[in-house]
């Protein structure tokens, strides 16, 4: 069991004891800290695991140990949303957790209080490892991209305030710059929280919700169909997609067991 995935629960855990345990105006605060540090807080460091000797494979397993981290923050931050929603429904001033899950997910506050809980359970959820792993191979050349390198940046995001990133060689947009991250867990959430708000990836949260909704599992093969916008490759791009996902180092790296730690 990874130290993370208890901790995770753990916190989970006590926002609900404490719901039942403490006044409102105490309980309001104590849950918008604990989603502050669920979905904003800066990410650990993980292990990678030396016992794998193949590079590729080797890179694929870290992705999907930062992917399994980021989908237990979010499946507790997830716990989260019913208890909060019902105590909005009794005051009128905006409930201070609320209003951090609605900027987080960049999800417009005019909206009726009904659409926006629809839209949280569409937007707090997870993602397959593998799907993840296999973007970050994609778009960092399985890590060994300057991006990557120099930047910690293995999704290919992008920024365009001068000197917010790295310049790409021989760029055509003299504004576009490639985003630089801290750390690799900070490039992985920024991805996660991409996917789980841009208008481009809507049928994607949808399909995952649909998904959930009648049991059925969430896999990369099913939600590879909704990521032709994320590159200006289009279908192509689901094609490439759909051949790294096969690929033996993908494949290999899902057989090996969780090896990351704090």
């Amino acid at each position: 069991m990874i130290k993370h995935a208890a901790l995770v629960t753990v916190v989970a855990t006590a926002g609900l004891l404490y719901t039942a345990l403490t006044h409102e105006p105490d309980l309001t605060e104590f849950d918008r800290k604990e989603l502050e540090s669920l979905i904003k807080s800066k990410r650990p460091a993980l292990a990678v695991n030396l016992m794998i000797e193949d590079h590729r494979q080797q890179f694929a397993r870290l992705m999907m140990d930062y992917a399994e981290h980021e989908n237990e923050r979010l499946v507790a931050a997830r716990a989260f949303i019913p208890g909060i929603i019902e105590r909005q429904t009794k005051q009128i001033d905006r409930d201070p957790a609320l209003k951090l899950l609605i900027e987080y997910f960049k999800i417009d506050p005019n909206n009726s209080l009904d659409h926006i809980e629809a839209e949280l359970y569409l937007r707090v959820d997870g993602l397959p490892s593998a799907l993840v792993a296999t973007q970050a191979a994609i778009e960092s050349a399985w890590g060994q991209s300057r991006f990557a390198v120099t930047g910690n940046n293995y999704f290919g995001h992008q920024c365009y305030a001068p000197g917010c990133g790295i310049k790409p060689k021989n760029r055509t947009n003299r504004t576009l710059e490639i985003r630089r991250f801290d750390t690799v867990g900070d490039s992985v959430a920024a991805y996660y929280q991409n996917i789980n708000t841009h208008k481009a990836y809507r049928k994607l949260r949808q399909l995952r919700f649909d998904l959930r909704t009648a049991n059925k599992p969430l896999t990369t093969k099913a939600l590879i169909p909704t990521l032709g916008s994320y590159s200006e490759l289009g279908k192509r791009y689901l094609k490439i997609l759909r051949s790294v996902h096969r690929s033996e180092y993908i494949q290999l790296a899902q057989q090996v067991e969780t090896h990351a730690t704090q």
